[in-house]
């Protein structure tokens, strides 16, 4: 019968063997970190560095719904709108009205002043809550979510698709396109770790002790850290996020990947498609 101090011991052992191996772990990541280039992404500057790399961005993402979007004369929700780049950039494309949402008042408040200076008379910005919109049902005639599926904790990602099915119009649309985890880039990371699929290689406690490790500078838009912004990613997949529409009955209009290069090829080689997938693209109703 083993005595209380050896499985003291016993136990002490093993934990000692995982910090080694975190610690391993952790070195073989900074060291490949090297070997890879340093990427410079846009806007993070400042805030309004920010919301102009979003307002740029915006006519390649809204490029990604062609066939399926006219917003002239239209009531379009921006869900998640972050400090409202792409929101000012389709107020611009004719809308009846626009109105950003975001949980962030921070960013809220930038968006608004990116508003003032673009001169953008036909949107409006609200901190919100999207499993919670201040909204009557049927109001919208198109909804984006860019971005933002992969940020939404799972109970809160059903509950928000069920609150933008909710003030979707009839015959509207919810376009959403956003990085399953198995993108090369679904960590968030690559301001500062540079290596393709890290979290993938890597272990989630590993790439946070690296990134305490690196100790980059604060983030500029939002009340988040890198590793809170890390965190509350929801590792969601192609295929758990087809479940998901088919689950809360929605009509799937469009359901695509923009994959690595543009290769269609990629879409079609079982396993490996998951990995060389860039984006899910999404059109759905209800």
């Amino acid at each position: 019968m083993l005595s209380f101090s050896s499985i003291f011991d016993e136990i002490f052992y093993r934990e000692r063997k995982i910090e080694t191996s975190m610690r391993i772990s952790e070195n073989i990541c900074l060291l490949l970190n090297n070997f890879f280039p340093k990427k410079k992404v846009q806007g993070r500057e400042s805030p309004e560095a920010y919301s102009e790399t979003q307002y740029g961005w915006a006519k390649k993402s809204l490029k990604l719904f062609d066939g399926f979007v006219d917003l002239k004369d239209k009531m379009v929700l921006d869900a998640g709108c972050g400090p409202g780049g792409k929101t000012i950039y389709y107020a611009e494309q004719g809308c009846k009205l626009i109105i950003g949402v975001d949980i962030d008042e921070n960013r809220i408040n930038f968006a608004k002043g990116f508003a003032e200076k673009k001169n953008a008379a036909n949107v409006k910005f609200m901190v919100a809550s999207l499993a919670e919109l201040p909204f009557e049902s049927d109001t919208f005639d198109y909804i984006f979510l860019n971005d933002v599926v992969e940020h939404l904790r799972r109970p809160l990602l059903e509950n928000a698709l069920r609150e933008c099915k909710r003030v979707i119009k009839p015959g509207g649309k919810i376009c959403l396109e956003f990085p399953p985890w198995t993108s090369y880039d679904a960590s968030h990371l690559y301001d500062f770790i540079y290596i393709p699929w890290c979290q993938v290689l890597f272990s989630t406690k590993t790439l946070v002790n690296v990134v305490n490790k690196l100790n980059p500078a604060p983030p500029t838009v939002g009340k988040l850290s890198h590793v809170e912004h890390f965190l509350e990613l929801n590792h969601i997949t192609i295929k758990e996020s087809k479940i998901l529409f088919r689950k809360i009955d929605f009509k799937i209009l469009n359901f695509d990947y923009n994959v690595l290069f543009n290769v269609a090829l990629f879409k079609y080689i079982p396993f490996f498609y998951k990995y060389l997938t860039r984006r899910v693209v999404a059109v759905l109703s209800k």
